[in-house]
């Protein structure tokens, strides 16, 4: 039997309406808090106890792996190794790369989905989106100049990736059916999309829909990320059957405009500002996630979550203030 919190992100994602939000964080990274709570987060029974703990309504499986590694990483001055560009340059390049083999992927997830299920929760595994996958394979800066020199590369290397999410969905996702996907798909800046909204469509539209349409045929919703600004992200994710955007970052989106806006099409996730929640006291989170919680759920649609990954710069004291006040909010 599923928890509330899980039955009521299945809810959400088959379309109906839930005026208690679930939590679900999709990119949690706070390593410290985990370890010292928890154990090793690469154990699902782990995740399991975390998700129970903190009312969480799904726990993560896994990323595919479709073998896309270009990017360069850098260690910072604060001793953290951060991504600094990509070296894709051509498709010869993606052409010599295999195919993975996720045998083994589907076995372990296989096992994972019985102790998530047994456990009364639901399961999500992420996939690659072509946009944000090449460009960060590319880095931004050659990314933007092929788009304007050599269109052709950019749609070549976006239909790569696509190929290899269907893939994908009809090895791992057919056998393991998680109970959604996550598509990665950053693609905006807080100002709004990287690219013109006409040639964004152009690139990502088709290809996108051929790929989501396994997902519809086995009957697994699917739901997007991004950061930034959400205007010109959410028509065309509603028009391909997104069930849900996560993100709806507090900086670049008012919350409200969103829910007037779109609220009865989409459900929208996300929206408490990872840097509010490391400068607050715990108070001021506990009085900020109430209006988030007000706002976002006031139509029916809404998963409550950091707009990104909260991390370990966050005071402890501070992430389990929002926590409580999601449990504790009464609609």
């Amino acid at each position: 039997m599923l928890t509330e919190e899980s039955n009521s992100l299945l809810r959400l994602l088959r379309g109906e309406r839930v005026y208690k939000p679930p939590f679900w964080e999709p990119w949690f990274a706070m390593k410290r808090f985990f370890q010292k709570r928890y154990g090793d987060y690469n154990n699902v029974e782990n995740r399991i106890r975390m998700a129970k703990d903190l009312g969480m309504a799904a726990v993560l499986l896994g990323a595919v792996d479709i073998n896309l590694d270009f990017k360069r990483w850098r260690v910072a001055s604060d001793g953290r190794r951060r991504y600094a560009g990509g070296c894709l340059r051509s498709i010869e390049q993606l052409k010599r790369l295999r195919l993975p083999d996720w045998s083994e992927v589907i076995e372990r997830w296989r096992r994972d989905q019985r102790l998530i299920r047994r456990a009364g929760l639901i399961s999500w595994v992420v996939l690659p989106w072509c946009f944000h996958a090449i460009a960060t394979a590319m880095g931004h800066r050659n990314f933007f100049i092929r788009l304007y020199k050599d269109l052709e590369f950019v749609d070549k290397a976006f239909e790569w990736v696509e190929e290899r999410n269907r893939e994908a969905i009809d090895t791992i996702i057919k056998e393991v059916r998680p109970d959604f996907v996550l598509f990665d798909g950053d693609c905006a800046y807080k100002s709004g999309l990287m690219i013109n909204p006409r040639l964004f469509r152009q690139l990502v539209f088709e290809r996108t829909r051929e790929t989501v349409s396994r997902l519809r045929r086995l009957g697994i919703p699917y739901v997007f990320h991004t950061d930034g600004k959400l205007d010109d992200v959410i028509p065309l994710l509603i028009e391909l059957g997104f069930s849900a955007v996560h993100g709806c970052e507090r900086t670049a989106n008012d919350l409200g405009q969103l829910v007037a806006r779109f609220g009865d099409h989409i459900v929208l996730a996300g929206n408490m500002d990872v840097v509010f929640l490391a400068k607050a006291t715990p108070d001021e989170v506990r009085r900020e996630t109430e209006v988030m919680l007000r706002v976002g759920s006031s139509k029916g649609k809404f998963i409550a979550s950091c707009n990104t990954s909260p991390q370990d710069y966050i005071p402890e004291e501070n992430y389990l203030a929002m926590v409580e006040a999601i449990k504790s909010f009464n609609p």
